[in-house]
């Protein structure tokens, strides 16, 4: 069996993301194929290039240095909106006040590319090293304005692809990272999650180039459809991108369903033409050869988070929630399917 983790964007609520991958660890389910944008595409750098071997651990200790500090008492209250101010693990405020004109963000990511080099070999995601699993990041090329591939397989993968795919306007700034043409001439990227935060499709190419017959994957959704009706500004805002967000997902993973169906309805037309030889001119016909090139149907497990509120609350109790509650749900994901 093969398989394949899609990893969402999503700020803190990334930590939902770190339960999951726990809970596929446990059961001994370790990706071929792993593809993220944003935060999805740090805790992807960190699953695939493990500096110390061991992904768990390497990514418990990265969330531990994402996590914000504790405000004592009477100002715990505020312990939600501490990352505004800063997050030593990936970004800190711009101080540069007599430029604010000319800025085109608010923070810095120095921290980011210091926290990733703590957890990530980054020799092991190149092409020579041929090191399992295979990392996809995707980030929002604006010379082009296309989504660009950044494939473990193919280019040797950098903090500043990482950065590229996590650099989220007007928060962060635009980051300059080696394209994945020919050359590897620099370009300049904004966060992969504005064109596509459910970088799906990519991961079912990288599959689908394997061999196996047996094809599984998992799509961790951060951005649930359904949401409680917005009370206040924030949660407005808040709830124009998780529809903006949901919406996107929701017409890859139907894209990807209709896929296998198809492919299974041209596998059940192949064991039919051994009966009736009249049908095996339909093997001519450019829609068949355009299917059997999809090779083997792929089996989509959805993992969904349904607490979307707090993308910027780094804080201990908050983190530590998100973690467990994705754990939990990808147990019920997988058992259902099981069942």
């Amino acid at each position: 069996m093969v398989t394949g983790l899609v990893l969402q964007g999503g700020g803190a609520l990334g930590a939902f993301e770190l339960g999951v991958i726990e809970w596929l660890l446990d059961n001994k389910i370790v990706p071929d194929v792993v593809s993220g944008v944003s935060i999805g595409a740090i805790n992807a750098t960190v699953l695939a290039g493990s500096r110390h071997g061991d992904p768990l651990k390497d990514l418990r200790g990265l969330w531990a240095d994402l996590t914000t500090p504790t405000l004592p008492p009477p100002l715990d209250l505020a312990n939600g909106q501490v990352s505004l101010f800063g997050n030593p693990g990936m970004y800190t405020p711009r101080l540069d006040y007599l430029s604010i004109l000319r800025w085109t963000s608010l923070y810095e990511t120095g921290p980011l590319r210091a926290t990733l080099a703590r957890y990530v070999d980054f020799d092991k995601l190149k092409p020579e090293a041929n090191h399992s699993p295979q990392l996809i990041l995707t980030a929002t090329n604006l010379a082009s304005g296309k989504l660009d591939r950044f494939d473990s397989r193919k280019m040797a993968v950098t903090a500043e692809h990482v950065a590229a795919s996590g650099s989220l306007p007007p928060s962060f700034p635009m980051t300059t990272a080696p394209g994945p043409t020919p050359g590897g001439h620099p370009m300049p990227y904004w966060d992969g999650g504005l064109f596509d935060n459910t970088p799906l499709s990519k991961a079912i190419e990288a599959l689908q180039e394997r061999q196996d017959h047996d094809k599984t994957m998992y799509v961790v959704n951060l951005f649930p459809s359904s949401a409680p009706l917005p009370r206040n500004l924030p949660e407005v805002i808040n709830r124009m991108m998780t529809l903006a967000f949901s919406n996107r997902t929701e017409k890859d993973l139907q894209r990807a369903h209709r896929t296998t169906k198809i492919i299974q309805l041209v596998e059940e037309l192949d064991r039919m033409m051994t009966a009736h030889p009249e049908l095996e001119r339909l093997k001519d016909h450019p829609g068949y050869k355009a299917v059997k090139e999809r090779k083997r149907p792929i089996r989509i497990i959805q993992i969904t988070n349904t607490d979307v509120t707090g993308p910027s609350d780094f804080s201990p109790e908050s983190i530590e929630n998100r973690r467990i509650r994705g754990y939990a749900a990808a147990t019920a994901a997988c058992h259902d399917r099981q069942s």
